[in-house]
């Protein structure tokens, strides 16, 4: 009806055109892209697959998820994945890890027979089939085979309600240093490795830590960023190194004896001092072989001379870990599985797109950012912002499993 009216106006005869003047011409292309009526249930979020990931609020009338991209933990539930191949049912989990403790730049030292510069703390972060989402390596005294120190960071979520397999979805960081401005400074470097490293507290020598550090600093990789930098907010997320474990469940908190691991000695212990000694959790037998893309942030040795003596900086660094896992049968978290949908072609894209950011912090502040995805999280059904990319199949797959 509408177009037809708009047909007569074109031709001069519509309602109101006096002396037959033609209207400029309506682009007809223009109404064929009107929105029009949907017949679905009550209650289901409309079909969101028609390229709503690249619209944002100022472009379209479409709330669409904003943050930095598909792998962004922060921006996106756990429901809104999918995987590269078909994986069955499983239940999306999350859960947050805060790593301040420790984490504090001391002055620079070296090792008393090689020379090696000590001193700085390795953090690494990674998302584990475990509790453990991060460990920070330090060298512990001045020789060189002194075994090296570690401090865990524990997730309280993903240590209570502990599934029996699971596999990574997503893993995110965000760093700030909140040291106070007049004692601000040093030197922090950033590296997303794309093969594994073997550390295992106990085992690791000073002298191959060093050794470690120093191939992080010579990394054409690597990123350098000051301690002034850092006072605001930044963000990196872990992207899939391993396509194939990225798709392979492993035993959740699975211990591994050192006899089978070739790459390190059969003696010590790993840095969780709940596994028995001459065994590895999961965290250092995963960073030996990941899935996703371990970060490794090395805080360099800095100390501030302030009123009353010296100050080094301290920072905190939170982790954000999504799974899809199994739990027993008949368990609570197990009825809420769903049959995530898989599309290579997409997910492929997405993971370009993320390894093309290299080892690059991205600075978090941007308060419309923010806005737009707490609205996007809060105003609407998990459901509903699943279907970003892959609305009906998952809809469809949670109302058959009886996810919802």
């Amino acid at each position: 009806m509408l177009r037809k009216m708009y047909e007569l106006t074109n031709k001069g005869t519509g309602k109101g055109n006096k002396g037959g003047q033609k209207q400029r011409r309506m682009n007809v292309a223009n109404l064929n892209r009107m929105p029009g009526p949907q017949n679905i249930a009550r209650g289901i979020m409309p079909d969101m697959t028609k390229g709503n990931w690249d619209q944002t609020p100022a472009s379209s009338n479409v709330i669409a998820p904003r943050g930095f991209g598909y792998y962004d933990a922060f921006a996106h539930d756990p429901f809104s994945v999918a995987t590269h191949m078909s994986i069955g049912p499983a239940t999306p989990i999350v859960g947050t890890t805060v790593c301040n403790n420790g984490l504090i730049t001391r002055k620079p030292d070296s090792l008393a027979t090689s020379g090696l510069e000590a001193g700085a703390i390795l953090l690494i972060v990674f998302p584990s089939t475990g509790n453990v989402q991060a460990t920070a390596f330090e060298c512990d005294g001045n020789l060189d085979a002194t075994p090296i120190k570690s401090t865990i960071y524990q997730s309280p979520q993903l240590t209570s309600d502990q599934p029996d397999n699971a596999i990574p979805t997503r893993c995110s960081l965000r760093m700030r240093n909140w040291t106070q401005h007049v004692g601000v400074g040093g030197i922090v470097r950033i590296l997303r490795m794309t093969t594994g490293v073997g550390l295992l507290a106990g085992t690791t020598r000073n002298d191959e830590l060093c050794a470690l550090q120093q191939g992080i600093r010579s990394h054409t990789r690597t990123r350098t960023y000051g301690g002034e930098e850092l006072c605001d907010t930044h963000q990196k997320n872990c992207s899939v190194v391993d396509q194939s474990k990225a798709t392979w469940f492993r035993d959740w908190d699975a211990v591994t004896d050192h006899n089978q691991m070739p790459w390190t000695l059969p003696l010590g212990w790993n840095q969780d001092p709940t596994v028995p000694a001459g065994r590895s959790g999961a965290f250092s037998t995963q960073l030996h072989d990941p899935s996703y893309t371990p970060i490794a942030i090395l805080f360099e040795p800095f100390v501030a001379a302030v009123s009353g003596g010296t100050v080094g900086n301290s920072y905190e660094v939170s982790v954000r870990s999504q799974f899809l896992a199994h739990y027993t049968q008949g368990t609570m978290l197990a009825n809420m599985a769903i049959d995530p949908p898989n599309d290579p072609n997409t997910l492929s894209k997405h993971r370009d797109v993320e390894e093309g950011k290299g080892s690059i912090l991205e600075k978090v502040g941007n308060s419309i950012k923010d806005g737009a995805s707490w609205a996007w999280n809060n105003a609407l059904p998990a459901v509903g912002y699943a279907a970003w990319k892959y609305g009906r199949p998952l809809i469809a797959g949670a109302l058959k499993t009886g996810g919802l």
